[in-house]
């Protein structure tokens, strides 16, 4: 049986973090007595979010309600979509156009012991990546963790997380777009004369965990 899906409504976050829970369990070696650590389940985004009143033009509180009554009790779920850790900064601040836009084209490498995707051919000094920015490759999108800037030979390896096994053209400003099930659903206190807030816990629900997912929008 498939859930529902519902997109999230047109309201900003005023805080938010996207983090990933790798879940590991501890065997003890009854030959050696050592401790072995090994992941017991797959890698799980995990969301938090704080929705001031205040946003969407003074309308979050309707759609917050709206969204707790679609997601009838934690059963259905809602749709999020990533961001990258400088999210408050505008582009002015971070100097976001001297970053590089292009698509480039990359090779699958190990630089410093992880993975990492490999292009050459590119201005020598130029900055094409930050750490916490996604970058799609070969219809996977995959999250940066190095400044990667281009040396001298005019090559850059833009360290991820994972172990991606095609490479291919590098889009950047890519994000990941996930399900998510609340972990519980917030009351929003509203107080006199003063901001008030929904704060949201999510944790990421797989579509072969409940039998599907079935996409709605109610928003527009």
């Amino acid at each position: 049986m498939t859930i529902k899906v519902i997109a999230w409504p047109p309201v900003r976050a005023s805080a938010r973090s996207w983090t990933i829970a790798q879940p590991v369990a501890r065997i003890r070696s009854a030959l050696t007595g050592r401790d072995q650590m090994q992941a017991s389940q797959r890698p799980r985004r995990m969301v938090e979010m704080t929705v001031s009143a205040k946003a969407g033009g003074l309308l979050a509180p309707g759609y917050m309600e709206g969204l707790i009554g679609l997601l009838d009790g934690g059963v259905n779920a809602v749709r999020l979509t990533s961001w990258r850790p400088y999210w408050q900064l505008s582009d002015a601040q971070f100097g976001d156009a001297a970053f590089w836009r292009p698509t480039i084209s990359a090779t699958v490498v190990t630089s410093g012991g992880v993975s990492a995707f490999r292009a050459t051919g590119l201005p020598p000094g130029y900055p094409v990546a930050r750490p916490g920015d996604r970058i799609s490759v070969a219809g996977s999108v995959w999250q940066v963790i190095n400044l990667a800037t281009v040396n001298d030979a005019g090559s850059v390896d833009i360290k991820v997380l994972g172990e991606p096994l095609a490479g291919g053209p590098v889009t950047f400003d890519a994000w990941e777009s996930r399900v998510f099930r609340p972990e519980a659903l917030p009351i929003g206190i509203q107080t006199a004369g003063a901001d008030w807030s929904y704060s949201w816990s999510f944790r990421e629900v797989f579509a072969d965990e409940v039998g599907g997912f079935s996409e709605v929008d109610p928003w527009t």
